[in-house]
């Protein structure tokens, strides 16, 4: 996919996933022993970051980092493998962690502003799947516990042998449109001015669609009656697939779920194209460019 197709930035990864290897097991080892393949290390989810570049290193400094540290195959790249090695374990702070003194280790939301595309989609992948291998340490069937295997492609229980694969939680995102402005809120994590798309998890045996018209209605008391698909990100905090949408509300009536939403307001069309150039606008902030509520706003508002 070209970033043209899908604007955001977690998508469009440059890795191709190799999933058709009749042994996983012994081509993902083959690819550790080839100088060519490439490891980042990460701490706690954020990436090593050198010279306002991601820190990509040779696998040969896999030798450099504690035996037990859990690492992921991400997939091909110019026929080089990329692995992420997770060095949470090895020192309780980021200074202290393996190659700390080539770079330093950024919360990856800060990240996002320093590194390439590319390389920000294939760090999200690997905060993405250890944050699901650190919550799934124990088997839902029988309760023994799993280990990582396939280079983490997924988990498989010691005590049942039943295998466990990482699985995204749907999330729908919505820009509400009511004429020339749209909807825009906050919850109450949120900084004070800050706001962005109302988002909502899909629930059991609902589509995308339902749960974008059922979140919107629950948080700020809004009706939607065209409900568009735009397109989706991953978002790798903790592990979700953000869908997004663009939707006509009926009214501009709000009625806030003050538990879930701390401000609600709509915004004019041409305050969203000035706050899009950087300008300021009644003391708003959205959200940064790497986020799908920004990508959202930025296909509403146009050029």
């Amino acid at each position: 996919m070209k970033p043209e197709d899908n604007p955001n930035w977690f998508a469009a990864s440059p890795l191709a996933r190799i999933n058709n290897e009749k042994d996983q097991a012994g081509f993902i080892d083959a690819r550790l022993r080839d100088p060519d393949s490439l490891i980042i290390p990460m701490w706690r989810g954020d990436p090593l970051v050198a010279a306002g570049a991601a820190g990509f290193l040779s696998v040969a400094a896999r030798s450099e980092f504690p035996a037990d540290a859990p690492m992921v195959f991400l997939g091909l790249r110019d026929d080089k493998a990329h692995f992420a090695i997770d060095v949470s374990g090895s020192s309780q702070t980021p200074e202290g962690a393996p190659f700390a003194e080539i770079g330093e280790y950024t919360p990856i939301r800060a990240a996002a502003v320093q590194i390439s595309r590319d390389d920000l989609a294939t760090i999200g992948h690997g905060r993405w799947l250890f944050e699901w291998h650190r919550k799934h340490r124990f088997c839902a069937v029988c309760g023994g516990e799993t280990n990582i295997t396939q280079g983490g492609a997924k988990r498989r229980c010691e005590a049942c042998g039943a295998e466990h694969f990482p699985r995204s939680d749907p999330v729908a995102i919505v820009l509400a449109i009511h004429e020339d402005a749209c909807l825009l809120g906050r919850g109450p994590h949120f900084p004070l001015g800050f706001l962005s798309a109302l988002a909502g998890f899909v629930e059991a045996a609902e589509t995308p669609e339902e749960a974008a018209k059922r979140e919107i209605f629950e948080e700020a008391g809004v009706t939607l009656t065209d409900i568009r698909y735009q397109f989706s990100q991953p978002w790798p905090f903790p592990s979700s697939l953000m869908m997004g949408f663009i939707a006509d509300a009926k009214d501009r009536t709000l009625n806030l779920d003050t538990d879930e939403i701390e401000e609600a307001r709509w915004v004019a069309l041409d305050d969203i194209r000035a706050l899009l150039k950087g300008e300021e606008r009644d003391g708003i902030f959205i959200p940064p460019k790497f986020t799908i509520a920004r990508q959202l706003l930025e296909r509403w508002a146009g050029p």
